[in-house]
């Protein structure tokens, strides 16, 4: 019975603040979340993919330090998770080569704005007017229908945007 006693005391306690850490960091997140997201809306520069990418990155940033905290509580050592996760993230990222390529792309044709929704470009054969600009890829549409093009051809090749107003 005094065995029982002990462990329930020892690890009981730590439980309980594991649940009280998991349950602040959870709130953290949110309000991570609410606050980048809330801030970002106040910049109408900001594309709405960025805004969602930004405040879910924080929240999820979050979250794995909570449960990094939390794996320490018990004496789990994380510097060896932390490690995993680091080469899990390596090896994901390089078998997903070519569409982190697309992804990045997309994050910078959103920053700089090469060209907006509603303009016609031509690239790489295709032309047409843009009517969406997503994080992998970008939609025209033109007298044959849809195109989709992946941001990477739009960020690593030439773009014609006709001057507005000029002629």
């Amino acid at each position: 019975m005094t065995t029982l006693a002990t462990i329930m005391t020892t690890y009981g306690l730590r439980a309980v603040g594991a649940i009280v850490v998991m349950i602040v960091g959870w709130l953290v997140s949110r309000m991570a979340y609410r606050l980048i997201k809330r801030l970002c809306d106040r910049a109408t520069q900001i594309d709405r993919t960025l805004v969602l990418f930004l405040a879910n990155a924080a929240r999820y940033a979050v979250l794995t330090f909570t449960v990094v905290s939390v794996l320490t509580t018990f004496g789990i050592a994380t510097t060896s998770f932390v490690a995993a996760l680091g080469a899990l993230g390596l090896a994901i990222g390089l078998a997903l080569q070519g569409t982190l390529s697309h992804f990045a792309a997309g994050i910078m044709l959103i920053i700089f704005r090469p060209f907006h929704v509603g303009d016609t470009v031509e690239t790489g054969g295709v032309s047409g007017v843009i009517s969406i600009v997503n994080v992998f890829y970008t939609e025209l549409e033109n007298e044959n229908g849809r195109v989709v093009v992946p941001n990477g051809k739009l960020w690593g090749e030439i773009v014609k945007v006709p001057l507005k107003g000029r002629g």
